[in-house]
């Protein structure tokens, strides 16, 4: 199908929600709040223009640009960035659509706290991202994914909405610090006759100038891998998926081990239906998230 020429798309979204709880200090760490809370919050998840650059072939190949906030989701599965940010990507096709590429810059929004839209306020954070798909590798239906992404997390002293401090982590040596990590990724999506396959490995690279943990300079070094098989009988899909993250055991040395992602909203292993995907998970009294809301991995 021949490529959009130009397009302009503004999508905002406006949220309103109520939480009612029966102890103080859930609300707000100001025990004064009470244990109800009212809230109202406009995000602008969209606003981009889009224009074709040139067409590459015959075939409907094509280089376009996308500037503004825009939907971008990483790699087949959203395992290390999925969000709707700010940026300039580079997008387009070859080879009669059996390639796809992208090439982005994300300058990171902060978050409104009890909505997930965004707001109109810098998270001093930047993610590039450069990524190729080859549709059809090996066999008929499966596809392959290479991928590059650096996150430039600056440090920062942050409060979210309710008063409750989101960086640094209260957890350790309570100091804004500033990490630079190198993710890179083998991904494949797709089915080799009836056997459905998704599969990932990413390693990641880098450094944290201060981790709270440790309570040093440290340097990344972490893994993830999942994987996912499916048979189809009839209307009933027989799954099974695995999912693995590394740990530290000795988190006070010089060597952070611990995986994260830069922004993950995992469709795996049930995605959104599943209770530990879609529930941020924190330990108890102390506002610190085991695993963030969307994350599989308890970072």
């Amino acid at each position: 199908y021949r490529p959009l020429d130009w397009q302009i798309k503004f999508t905002p979204e406006i949220n309103v929600n109520y939480l009612k709880v029966r102890e103080n200090g859930i609300v707000s760490p100001d025990v004064r709040a009470g244990t109800t809370r009212l809230d109202a919050h406009v995000g602008l998840q969209e606003a981009f223009v889009e224009a074709k650059i040139v067409d590459l072939s015959r075939n409907f190949d094509f280089l376009s640009a996308r500037a503004g906030i825009q939907t971008f989701t990483s790699d087949f599965r959203g395992f290390i960035f999925s969000d709707q940010e700010p940026g300039l990507r580079l997008f387009g096709t070859l080879d009669a659509n059996r390639y796809q590429f992208n090439a982005a810059h994300f300058v990171m929004l902060e978050k409104d706290t009890n909505s997930g839209l965004n707001s109109i306020a810098y998270r001093s954070q930047q993610v590039l991202i450069g990524n190729l798909y080859r549709q059809d590798f090996l066999k008929p239906g499966y596809n392959i994914q290479a991928s590059f992404h650096y996150n430039k997390d600056d440090a920062a002293l942050q409060y979210d909405t309710n008063g409750f401090l989101v960086r640094p982590a209260a957890v350790g040596l309570a100091r804004p610090h500033k990490v630079r990590a190198y993710y890179y990724g083998l991904t494949g999506d797709g089915h080799i006759g009836r056997l459905n396959i998704t599969h990932a490995f990413y390693q990641v690279l880098g450094s944290d100038s201060k981790n709270p943990i440790a309570g040093k300079a440290t340097d990344i070094n972490a893994q993830m891998a999942a994987a996912e098989l499916s048979w189809d009988r009839d209307w009933i899909r027989f799954r099974g998926s695995i999912f693995w993250a590394s740990g530290d055991d000795n988190p006070r040395d010089g060597t952070a081990r611990g995986f994260d992602a830069i922004l993950d909203n995992s469709n795996f292993a049930g995605g959104f239906f599943s209770f530990w995907n879609r529930e941020g998970i924190r330990r108890t009294g102390s506002g610190v998230s085991l695993v963030s809301g969307g994350s599989l991995i308890p970072s």
